[in-house]
């Protein structure tokens, strides 16, 4: 068989299997339907049997072909007035395991390498899935226009499987499937924003297309560690049958809304969470952060390998090898990309001037202060020593040495002054990580869970709880001591590390790389901002205590308003929970709380625009008014 020829057969079969799908899809009469699936699989056995003939075994595939023949006509003769329940996960499976016999036989008909896995890797596979998946895809228009784009999405992704191609472009293909795994994750969660108010939605399509992206992602990243394509293979495979088979069935029974459920919303945080680890740590290979290997990844990471079977070497390495990952710079790009054009869609929607330009601010601040200047500026270096760059106080960059105390207090002083000018918020709605992720449009709808979930209705008002109180002096004073052993380390005072790794980076290690995703996912159970309501984040604290004592409040032009308001809309925003703001208005035409920072949710909510944000600014004029 020439080339040519392989390639008309394999267009034939492609075309068929179109035919398949679309009477499948459409279900104009039971028994075109079945026979739709008969010639599915007839198309598998000839395939088959043609590959086992050019294996040598034309006997057993004259059996297989002639069983068929018969015994799977014997549905047909039945009358029937409803479709078999078995009808579309049957197609879906007799697609995929034609297009994977039609590639063992033309891999062996053209003189490569002819067994199944490679079958899966071969042009003629990939060739005939992609145009079907597409095809399915758009089918899947007429059943639901929220179905439509995860599907396609699903299939572009997929469209990219690295070892059909040759070796030189399998770095672009890997690059190209994080890109659309990235841009259809945003869609997904912007799709259920947008989907918010209905009572259901596509809520087990998204929750299958994560399991889906995750199980690449996962099998991609395993390549770099075994140089075997073969889970990646397999997962793709069994993706593509679930991709024709979701598109066939239509939407999911199952549907929830998920500021509703919070066991599904967790669920699919922690599913993006692992998905985007795998994808962080497979840009850590491909940028050079990683060595291949198992080895090579090992040695590659910060905390070190203890590589043993004792429960303290497993959970050690586990911690190491999580926070390798969520601490490289390439897991906080990948991130960034993600928050960041959720954040956009979110500024898009502030109807207040200054709450767009802090978002805009917050954007900046991610990409220059946790991209640009620790991975990529000429100061990469030197950040330890510069004042305002040692950004969580204690334990960012490394221990606590003599040379980067004074860049150690002038980062307090100069965060302080801005805290106590501006408020809090210049660290915690602008240059933390945290407000990113925040406050994009998907999980600032999580907001709900302030007040529906059980820990999170603990923490409502601006009230101080006792626990909240001994949360904040505990870690206090313990990030204090482990900072000066840190330094008496450095000093050669006393010798004191966990595994040879200083106590002050462990520290930062684990609280900002693991407990603070551990944190963000738990919204559900916890509420938004647990880091601000709970008091864990020193750095945040310290900040917030300054901007209580500073010049930073909100205002409003007309306490009688909120007299009148019977909607309380200003409360029902914030994304802290400050639920007793009206009352500090009522009485005092202002509010002001360690844990307000400055999101302003509740200045865009109001709806008579009586709330304002007041700071040094407004201090300045008012005194400028008084000449």
């Amino acid at each position: 068989m020439s080339l040519i020829e392989a390639v008309l057969y394999a267009a034939s079969m492609t075309a068929v299997m179109l035919y398949v799908v679309y009477e499948v899809k459409m279900r104009r009469r039971v028994r075109r339907v079945l026979i739709a699936v008969y010639i599915a699989g007839m198309m598998l056995t000839m395939n088959l049997g043609l590959y086992l003939y050019l294996l040598g075994m034309p006997t057993i595939a004259l059996t297989i072909n002639s069983a068929y023949m018969f015994l799977a006509l014997v549905p047909l003769t039945k009358r029937r007035t409803a479709e078999p329940s078995y009808v579309i996960p049957l197609t879906a499976s007799l697609v995929i395991a034609s297009e994977v016999a039609m590639g063992a036989f033309l891999n062996a008909w053209t003189g490569s390498p002819s067994t199944l896995i490679s079958a899966i890797q071969s042009p003629w596979f990939l060739g005939a899935m992609i145009p079907e998946m597409f095809f399915s895809a758009f089918l899947s228009m007429r059943n639901s226009d929220r179905l439509f784009p995860m599907l396609l999405a699903g299939a572009l992704t997929m469209s990219f499987f690295p070892p059909t191609f040759p070796e030189a472009y399998w770095s672009y293909l890997v690059w190209a499937s994080a890109i659309a795994m990235i841009g259809s994750t945003v869609l997904i969660y912007d799709s259920l924003y947008r989907d918010r108010l209905r009572a259901t939605q596509e809520t087990l399509t998204s929750m299958e297309i994560m399991l889906v992206f995750t199980a690449m992602m996962a099998s991609t990243f395993t390549y770099y560690l075994t140089s075997l394509w073969s889970p990646l293979d397999v997962v793709t495979a069994v993706s593509m049958g679930w991709l024709v088979y979701r598109a066939l069935a239509g939407p999911g029974k199952w549907r929830t809304n998920y500021l509703r459920d919070s066991r599904w919303t967790f669920t699919f945080l922690t599913l993006t969470f692992v998905m985007e680890w795998f994808m962080g740590g497979t840009l850590d290979f491909l940028n050079g952060l990683f060595a291949p290997g198992v080895a090579g990844f090992t040695s590659s990471l910060p905390l070190g390998w203890l590589n043993s079977y004792t429960p303290t070497s497993v959970l050690w390495d586990f911690l190491s090898a999580v926070t390798g990952v969520t601490g490289s710079i390439w897991f906080l790009i990948m991130m960034g990309v993600e928050m960041g054009f959720l954040a956009f869609r979110r500024a898009l929607e502030r109807r207040v001037r200054e709450n767009r330009i802090r978002m805009g601010l917050m954007i900046g601040a991610y990409a220059l202060y946790t991209i640009y200047f620790p991975g990529f500026s000429p100061l990469s270096s030197k950040l330890a020593s510069i004042p305002y760059m040692w950004s969580m106080g204690v334990g960012t960059l490394g221990p606590v040495t003599l040379s980067v105390i004074p860049a150690l207090l002038g980062t307090y002083a100069v965060s302080g002054v801005l805290s106590f000018l501006f408020g809090s918020r210049q660290l915690c709605s602008v240059t933390c990580t945290a407000p990113m992720m925040y406050q994009g449009t998907f999980y600032n709808s999580l907001k709900v869970y302030n007040r529906s979930s059980r820990l999170g209705r603990k923490t409502l008002t601006s009230r101080l709880s006792p626990w909240f109180k001994v949360v904040v002096v505990t870690v206090s004073t313990g990030v204090l001591g482990i900072a000066l052993i840190s330094y008496l380390n450095s000093i050669g005072a006393v010798n004191f590390t966990v595994l040879g790794i200083d106590v002050s980076a462990f520290v930062y290690t684990v609280w900002f790389n693991l407990l603070w995703y551990l944190v963000f996912i738990s919204i559900p159970f916890m509420g938004t901002y647990a880091c601000v309501t709970g008091g864990w984040c020193y750095w945040g604290t310290f900040n917030q205590l300054v901007s209580r004592m500073g010049l930073f409040r909100l205002k409003v032009k007309d306490p009688e308003t909120c007299l009148r308001c019977p909607t309380v809309d200003c409360a029902k925003a914030c994304p802290v929970g400050l639920t007793d703001m009206r009352s500090w208005f009522l009485k005092q035409g202002e509010f002001k709380s360690m844990k307000c920072i400055g999101v302003g949710e509740c200045v865009d909510a109001c709806p008579y625009d009586n709330i304002y944000f007041y700071d040094v600014r407004n201090w300045i004029r008012e005194r400028l008014k008084r000449l």
